[in-house]
């Protein structure tokens, strides 16, 4: 069971992030940029929209902010959003390599777009569109059961780099990658929303710095959550 599993701690797996980015953090930082644009251009949307708040995560954006592109700018902004997406991905998959070869060489900006050459791209955003479908109708039932399922889904797209990086995907459907991630998350769905929780000092540290700060807290953050999903296969690869 995963409660008898010896994750990282919080504090171990921030450390881990710490001791890479000691020395790297301009690469981080540009690694980091467009996707950090991204979310202020969003944040700035919601801001101006009384009637909806932002939830961005590792897994990028929410049902939410799905539903309210498709209904209050359509199509173009549809599109964007999917360019977001992709962007979005393409450094956390990026970031992954790189906490897994702390040495790797990497050309962080062009990092960003490594998706938009892959003809694998549409891949990514069926899934997008699966996931916030998922979501939306749980959170029909209600909000905390979308919620918990949210969280859940919340690996599939490392789940989804790492199989592919392995060559495990013969015959995978893009739901095998949403389940994997399930399977992932089942026992420690507590443990990301705490951990998710830990860094609340540090948005609120950005928002005040008027977002400034987040030029060094958003690599930091997202860095970690993809630490996280390394610990979790390391003690569940069995699910891989």
């Amino acid at each position: 069971m995963n409660d008898m599993k010896s994750y990282r701690t919080r504090a171990e797996l921030k450390y881990e992030v710490k001791n890479l980015l000691r020395g790297n953090w301009k690469k981080a930082i540009l690694l980091y940029l467009i996707p950090l644009i991204t979310f202020i251009l969003t944040t700035g949307y919601n801001n101006g929209n009384s009637r909806s708040t932002l939830k961005y995560t590792a897994s990028s954006f929410d049902v939410w902010t799905f539903t309210k592109v498709l209904s209050s700018f359509g199509i173009v902004s549809f599109l964007l959003s999917l360019i977001f997406l992709l962007i979005n991905l393409s450094a956390n998959f990026r970031a992954f390599d790189w906490l897994d070869d702390p040495k790797l060489d990497f050309e962080p900006i062009k990092s960003n777009f490594t998706y938009f050459r892959s003809p694998d791209w549409w891949q990514l955003i069926f899934i997008y569109v699966i996931i916030n479908i998922f979501t939306f109708l749980w959170t029909l039932l209600l909000v905390i059961p979308g919620i918990v399922k949210g969280i859940g889904y919340s690996q599939t797209y490392l789940v989804y780099k790492d199989l592919n990086d392995r060559g495990l995907t013969d015959g995978y459907s893009l739901t095998t990658y949403i389940t994997k991630s399930q399977q992932l998350m089942m026992g420690n769905k507590w443990r990301y929303f705490v951990l998710q929780l830990s860094f609340l000092g540090w948005w609120i540290l950005g928002f005040t710095t008027l977002g400034i700060g987040f030029i060094w807290i958003f690599p930091y953050y997202k860095l970690t959550m993809v630490n996280f999903y390394r610990d979790l296969v390391e003690k569940n690869s069995t699910y891989l």
